[in-house]
Order: structure tokens, then sequence, then C-alpha cells
């Protein structure tokens, strides 16, 4: 009998994906377990395992097509009785790692005129040409990569590979001919250059974009700004960090601190940890601090669960594994999902101030900015000081704006003494 496969709950706040690779085609043998479509969310990319045996008999939608949970995306053949929308696991999918000087296989994402059909409305990398007559350029993410740092438009660069692919040579040639000219010659003129590049947003970019848009148009986001002597943390890292990281093997940034600061602080204003939900207020008693990390022009932020009950070093050892499983996309959905609070660290990247937008449903977040020395007044004298200035979104919808102050005033307190707390929690 026919058993349609549908997409299944991909995730906290998850309600779509894009359908980015077929792993069973039409025809295939199929036996329990074995994945049969990888989908993309703006969290990770999921593959959806097949419930049963049988024979993928027709693929109901294409590639780069924008799916919803619960949607049918494919018909499989099976054999006896079964039962339509049965709940099934999803696991991650690691991008398979494309090494440095290498050209990837598959067909790769075009670079289109901007009043042509994009690649989710039907145009494909193996097509000859497009709507208007602009051909659409085959090449790899290396050879995109390139692309964008030098500002190329890789259709105006010849391709040499096999049907006309652009390679990674082709685009060092490209770049290099463009300062090979001779400015003495009478008739010299530079080389055309491109005005502007067109790149379709879509994929994991599209997605964020549109949570993006969710999130700062349903909630009326809220900035309070407060700074923070870091001298105390700093003096404690200086003469502790280098032993624990000798004998743990981790070392102690100051983000598992201000973790710490944050569990604190929300015990006298319990509300910043919570989240808005059909109009309900669910306040936490636990604390899973989302901590965003940046990757290429993307964002994931994975969750320390139960940081209420984790010291400094073991804070520190999640947050390190977190970002590396990030950065090898090998996150599971349970490690980006729960989340009541979040943590994003534009200092690291040098900001010294920003206004970071909350991860619904949750109703705050805490932007952490570049540690700067500047001259305050202690005991009515002039001194230097480190100083770290935050900035905390939050939605005034249930945080009145005396309330945030206030919980950010008293999270700094105990940054500012730590002698008063670190003890307990190394």
């Amino acid at each position: 009998m026919d058993y349609k496969v549908v997409v299944p709950p991909l995730g906290e706040s998850v309600v779509e994906g894009i359908v980015v690779k077929w792993l069973k085609n039409e025809g295939d043998k199929v036996k329990a377990d074995d994945p049969l479509v990888e989908i993309m969310t703006d969290k990770i990319n999921v593959e959806i395992p097949s419930p049963y045996d049988g024979v993928m008999k027709k693929h109901l939608v294409e590639l780069e097509t924008v799916v919803e949970i619960g949607q049918a995306i494919a018909v499989m053949e099976v054999e006896g009785e079964v039962t339509e929308a049965k709940t099934f696991d999803t696991k991650p999918s690691g991008e398979e790692k494309i090494p440095q000087e290498q050209e990837a296989p598959e067909p790769a994402e075009e670079f289109i005129d901007s009043a042509a059909h994009h690649r989710h409305e039907g145009i494909h990398a193996d097509e000859e040409s497009i709507e208007g007559g602009i051909k659409a350029v085959k090449s790899s993410p290396v050879v995109r990569r390139l692309a964008r740092e030098h500002f190329i438009d890789l259709r105006k660069v010849h391709g040499t590979g096999r049907d006309g692919r652009v390679s990674k040579q082709d685009v060092i040639k490209y770049i290099d001919a463009r300062h090979m000219v001779d400015v003495t010659k009478p008739d010299f003129k530079f080389p055309d250059l491109e005005e502007e590049e067109v790149i379709p947003v879509t994929g994991v970019r599209k997605v964020i974009s549109q949570h993006m848009v969710n999130s700062a148009f349903t909630i009326p986001h809220v900035t309070t700004f407060d700074e923070c002597d870091m001298t105390e943390v700093i003096n404690w890292r200086k003469k502790y960090v280098g032993k624990i990281e000798e004998k743990h093997g981790v070392r102690i940034t100051f983000m598992p601190f201000i973790a710490k600061a944050i569990i604190f602080a929300a015990r006298d204003f319990p509300w910043i940890n919570s989240t808005l939900e059909d109009d309900k207020l669910h306040v936490k008693k636990y604390f899973n601090i989302g901590m965003a990390v940046a990757r290429d022009n993307s964002l994931i932020v994975p969750v320390i669960k139960h940081a209420e009950q984790k010291s400094l070093l073991q804070i520190a050892k999640d947050m390190s594994e977190l970002a590396n499983k990030a950065n090898e996309d090998k996150l599971e959905m349970s490690e980006i999902t729960g989340g009541t609070i979040s943590i994003t660290n534009a200092g690291g990247m040098g900001a010294l101030a920003s206004t970071p937008i909350i991860a619904k449903p949750q109703v705050a977040i805490l932007g952490v900015h570049k540690i700067v020395e500047k001259p305050v007044v202690r005991d009515g004298e002039i001194v230097i000081r480190p100083i770290l200035n935050f900035g905390l979104s939050f939605d005034h919808r249930v945080i009145d704006g005396g309330y945030a102050v206030q919980f950010l005033r008293r999270m700094i307190e105990y940054l500012e003494d730590t002698d008063s707390w670190i003890v307990e929690v190394i």
C-alpha cells in the first residue's frame, strides 16, 4: 500500500524547512530507518528516516522547496497495513567537509540576474540557460566564497571545467588579469568590472531572515544598556585560568561568569528567565542558557541545559563543546532547543554596543560587548578600569523598563563582586 512521508516536528519554534537533498531516489528500495531526505531549518539540517521497509515511489516536492510541518513530501510503497502520519525521530546531518584546495563534485548554487527566477522557483545549476538568456554558473562553495571575497560576478569568468564549471584556478586567473594591464598603451581601458553581484537569498539565510522579521515585528523590543567594571573577573582569570586549563583541559572565558551572574540576578527578577506562549508567561525554575555562535553568514544558538546546577568549570566545558559542534555542524536537535534566555557575544568581533533580537518565545537576550579601558571615578579619583558595556533586549509586553534595568544592574553587581559567590560555583 501507499504511505505518505510527511515532515515531522523539527524542533521548538521551527515551523518549516527547505528540502535540500533527496537521499532516496524514485524506485530505490528502502529499509526501515534509512534516511529518505535531508531538510534544512534555520537551526540545523535533519535527515528524515523511513519508518518502514518499502520502495520510494514518488517525490511530491522538488529540491529547494519550502515545506511545512505535517506536509506530505513523498509517497512510499510498503507491504502490509501501516499507520499514516507516524511520528518518528529526526537526527542531525553534518555537512560533508570540502577540503580547501578541492572542488565539490555536486552542482552548486547559481549566480543569476535578479529578474530571473531563483532555484526555489525551478531553476537548477545544471540547466543551460535561464529566463532572459542569462546563463547559470556551476561552481563549488570554495569558488563562490573566493568570488564573494573579491567581488566577482562568476558569469563573467570563463569556466574551464567539465560542462563549463568555474574552478578555483579560473577565478584566480581572472583576479590576476585585473592587475596585468599596461596603462601606458594608447588604447588602454580597464577590464569590465562588476557593478554589483546578485545573490539569491535562499536556504538558511532565507529562513533566518523570516524568523528575524517575525521576532522583530511581533515582539516590542526595548534595549537597556549598562556598564560593568570587569576588574575582579579579569584578576581572577589571570590568577587561575592557566592552572584550570592545565588540570582540566578547558579554558574559562568571561562567558561562564556572565551566565552565573544571570542566574543569581534572576533569583530576584525571575520573569527575565521565561517564555511567552499563547498569552501565558511561563516563568522557568531552571536555566537553559542559549549561546549564539556565528557560522559564516548564519547563526545558531546551542543551549547549555540546567546551567543553574553546574559549576563555572562545567559551563565552560559545555560552551566549548557546543561551540565546536556548531562549527562542525554536528549539533543534535536537543542541543539547540528549550532555551529560556540567550546571550550573544558581539564583543568577540569588536562591537561596543548592539541591540540583539530576542529568540521567540523567550522574553530577553543579553548582548555582550568588547571590554575597553576607560577612565572612571573611584573614591574621588580618576582611574583606568576595564569596562564592558551590556545591552539587554527585553519583551516590553511582559517586562517593564524598570524591571529590566534593575535586573541588569543586579547582574553587574555580581560580576563586580565575585568574592561574594565565586568560591561556591567553581
